[in-house]
């Protein structure tokens, strides 16, 4: 349910079985699991909320702003040991445990 360690993919505790949890998913990428509130940009640290964009950068988030941001001083494509993966941020899911 909650990857494979039950952890918060950011904080790095454990996330109880009640609680609500953002999750990011795509076919044939890791499952992460975020508590609601560690659910934020790992560059400005805004939260993000549904509706909004964001991308998956070596496994941490990165909002729209900062990704475009990125993408202009680096002017070029992350190189291969770091995994890309848009997304749109859906909502809140109550676990199922």
């Amino acid at each position: 349910m909650f990857g494979s360690s039950g952890a918060c993919a950011a904080c790095g505790q454990a996330i109880p079985a009640s609680e609500f949890v953002m999750r990011t998913s795509a076919p044939q990428q890791p499952l992460h699991v975020f508590h609601i509130k560690c659910f934020a940009c790992s560059k400005c640290g805004s939260h993000l909320m549904q509706g909004d964009r964001y991308y998956m950068l070596a496994g941490s988030l990165v909002c729209e702003q900062d990704w475009q941001k990125l993408m202009k001083s680096a002017s070029a494509a992350p190189g291969p040991g770091a995994p890309l993966r848009k997304g749109k941020v859906g909502r809140p899911r109550r676990s199922r445990e």
